[in-house]
């Protein structure tokens, strides 16, 4: 595992956060997850939908 912001591979676990394990960087100090998902939002059959109606 790298950290995002310098690539760096000096990680350590740092609590969780919503149930996934978070992360810090030891050389810089940046904070992560590991596998971010990021929120899944309206489907594209739902959107269509909205834009008919306006």
């Amino acid at each position: 595992m790298q950290c995002p912001e310098c690539q760096s591979t000096h990680i350590r676990k740092n609590g969780k956060k919503k149930g996934k394990q978070n992360h810090i960087c030891v050389e810089c100090g940046r904070q992560f997850i590991d596998c971010y998902d990021p929120p899944p939002g309206y489907s594209e059959a739902v959107k269509r939908v909205v834009s008919q109606k306006c």
